[in-house]
């Protein structure tokens, strides 16, 4: 049964304003993280001295598997929607380099074409992929995803359908990509979810969804709210932090909905969820600083730390709680209680990727005027650097499937500033929307009613 703490609660209990860090964060949304007290007589060390010579090694260099995406003659909206999803994803989850239609062969490529492997082997491709799609009566479509190894002949590695309600292709399409991923790699994809974030300054600053490869970005609350610190929580509500205008308190919401009643009093400036939702932390003004607060739920919150300015709340794949909070010489992050970030290195922004070959912890960390994104190991140490002179970069957000990291990006070169996904290697960023923001967050999306055809 769902709890009503959960739901659409009404009144809130009254908070403290706290606009003097009101302001800190948003200036620290807007460029860089909030700095912890310095001492005066204390030189803070350099980044650039505390990174080394540690560059962006990344996988760019090492040869992806080539494979193609059978061409379609078919005109169906069912049809170029799943080829037109399925051929992005592959492309943005990095794992192979895709053959370009002009580049097929001779064929007439229908719906009910066999797929010739000895013809696409010849192109030099490891594998071939085909997906299908078809209207049905009843407001109904069929979806199809075929995938061939070249050197294992005709007989398909993958072959699904699935009978969908014609409204939810393109979302269905995902998880048809997500199959076809795991079945070329032996782990299934992550395009079937979502990302949330706030983007803005002042009375325009929203909280926005947007699909995992760009498409629908839309605003999701009210236009006289500021809000910060989007995060989605248990039965997919998207809580964030909303006020109401200059000196009023950030509090606790759910976008489409009310206020979230806490536990402990202030203005709320960051939210995080565990992956199984059994578990909440939010940031939370107390006097001049913000500590970390955490509980099953958000009426039955104890504080987390005594770590003051602990901003950016995030969960480990297990359960244990992670923060931006104060040290020595600014930011440093924590992971369960002890320090992961090397101190001097002004670092915020922490999440966690649970990618195959092991968890990676990636924050951002100021270097100049501008920010780049490292990563380490789940508990700090052994840390590589995933950007470099491109500008801001920050925020990031990990795919479900924990292969990919998503960032804000200003950089100026390639395709410009805008929302980028990228291996967590450092590899082949590719943008995917020309918006900007921060607090972001890349989450599934719940199961799908699709029927699978036998």
């Amino acid at each position: 049964m769902r709890l009503s703490i959960w739901s659409r609660p009404g009144r809130a209990r009254p908070r403290t304003r706290g606009s003097r860090i009101a302001a800190i964060v948003i200036a620290a949304a807007a460029v860089a993280p909030p700095a912890g007290a310095q001492p005066a007589a204390d030189k803070p060390p350099n980044p650039d001295d505390l990174l080394g010579n540690i560059v962006v090694v990344a996988g760019a260099g090492r040869p992806l598997p080539k494979i193609a995406v059978l061409p379609s003659l078919a005109s169906e909206m069912e049809d170029v929607t799943i080829r037109s999803v399925a051929r992005r994803d592959l492309e943005l989850c990095g794992e192979f380099e895709l053959l370009t239609d002009s580049s097929a062969p001779e064929g007439l490529y229908l719906a009910d074409s066999p797929v010739d492997v000895k013809a696409w082997a010849g192109k030099g491709v490891e594998a071939v992929v085909k997906v299908t799609g078809k209207p049905l009566a009843g407001g109904k479509a069929e979806l199809r995803g075929l995938a061939y190894f070249v050197n294992r002949g005709a007989a398909p590695v993958l072959d699904k359908r699935f009978v969908v309600d014609a409204s939810a292709i393109r979302v269905e399409s995902h998880r048809v990509s997500d199959l076809l991923i795991g079945a070329l790699t032996g782990q299934s994809g992550g395009f079937a979810s979502r990302m949330t974030f706030a983007s803005g300054m002042g009375k325009l600053r929203r909280v926005y969804t947007i699909d995992a490869d760009g498409n629908d970005p839309k605003s999701v609350t009210p236009l006289d709210q500021q809000a910060i610190a989007p995060a989605f929580g248990p039965h997919e509500d998207l809580f964030y932090a909303g006020s109401a205008g200059e000196g009023a308190p950030f509090l606790a919401r759910l976008a489409g909905g009310g206020l979230v009643p806490l536990g402990v009093r202030g203005s709320v400036y960051g939210v995080a969820f565990s992956r199984d939702r059994t578990k909440v932390a939010f940031s939370i003004g107390e006097g001049d600083t913000v500590r970390v607060f955490t509980g099953p739920d958000p009426l039955s919150l104890t504080p987390a730390s005594e770590v003051g300015m602990a901003m950016h709340p995030a969960f480990t794949p297990s359960g244990k709680l992670a923060f931006s909070g104060e040290g020595r010489y600014g930011q440093r992050i924590y992971v369960d209680g002890k320090p992961a970030s090397p101190e001097g290195l002004n670092a915020s922004a922490p999440v966690f990727c649970n990618h195959p070959d092991g968890v990676r912890l990636v924050y951002q960390v100021g270097v100049g005027k501008n920010t780049d994104l490292v990563s380490s190991a789940e508990h700090g140490g052994g840390i590589a650097r995933l950007t470099q002179n491109q500008g801001r970069n920050g925020y990031p957000a990990c795919s479900p499937d924990g292969r990919l990291v998503a960032f804000f990006s200003t950089r100026t070169a390639g395709e410009g500033p805008g929302l980028y996904v990228m291996r967590l290697d450092g590899g082949r960023p590719k943008r995917v929307s020309t918006l900007l923001g921060d607090s972001l967050r890349w989450d599934p999306l719940p199961a799908g009613r699709a029927a699978e055809v036998k």
